[in-house]
């Protein structure tokens, strides 16, 4: 008969624990599908156009807060998309994103932040994992899976000259931008300088220098590619 002592269960923890950790690395190494959403556009226009103007009208009061709080904030990833192709948020999105600058974020409270958000009718949390922050108007006229913001933390790293995502998932990982394609780097250039606006709906929003260059970072399998979506009106 096998017997288990506690030094065995103990040695078959450790060796369970380092493979689950070399699986969850090789996922998150060659993975190009992340927390920010889908590194391809399949969707069907499923989200109505009250879905929409919520949405539009939950961005422009959490860029307003971000003026006051003077925190540099740009369209990214399937917001950004929006401003190239429609300049407008794309119809098939149940949210929207800006990316923020952590080195900007340190200089502020967080509780005080938080309570800023609260004052307007927000609510905010953090994913630690992830490094994003989640925002959800606190009345929402979509009762059913209501629209909301993220703001998607990023680090400068001054040695690589590169931008990156945080998250403590991250830190397990290399933290060379070739290495690692979850931080989904981009050079810190794109940051330089007056940065443009942009129309998105009926505001003008911040882009990063360059256009579509911010998208060849965080899409390098199909920037280029103009997909189509089925059963979608993009006019």
């Amino acid at each position: 008969m096998l017997r288990f002592s506690l030094y065995r269960m103990v040695v078959l923890l450790c060796v369970a624990i380092i493979f689950y950790t070399l699986y969850r690395w090789c996922q998150i190494l060659f993975g190009r599908v992340g927390e920010t959403g889908g590194r391809h556009f399949q969707h069907t226009c499923n989200m109505t156009e009250q879905y929409r103007h919520e949405l539009e009208h939950l961005f422009e009061k959490v860029h307003r807060l971000l003026v006051r709080h003077g925190l540099t904030h740009f369209l990214c990833y399937g917001t950004l998309w929006g401003q190239i192709r429609m300049a407008k948020m794309l119809p098939w999105r149940e949210k929207a994103e800006f990316c923020v600058l952590n080195e900007e974020l340190m200089h502020h409270e967080e509780a005080r932040f938080i309570r800023n958000f609260d004052a307007s009718e927000l609510r905010i949390h953090y994913l630690h994992s992830e490094g994003i922050y989640r925002i959800f108007a606190k009345e929402s006229i979509t009762q059913h899976a209501p629209p909301y913001v993220e703001l998607v933390v990023f680090q400068l790293d001054e040695a690589q000259g590169m931008y990156k995502r945080i998250g403590w998932k991250r830190r397990l990982l290399p933290p060379h931008c070739d290495w690692t394609p979850s931080l989904e780097c981009f050079p810190n250039n794109l940051l330089q300088g007056t940065l443009p606006k942009r129309p998105l709906g009926q505001q003008h929003y911040t882009v990063p220098m360059g256009g579509i260059e911010l998208q060849k970072y965080h899409y390098p399998d199909n920037w280029w590619k103009d997909v189509k979506v089925r059963n979608c009106n993009l006019n």
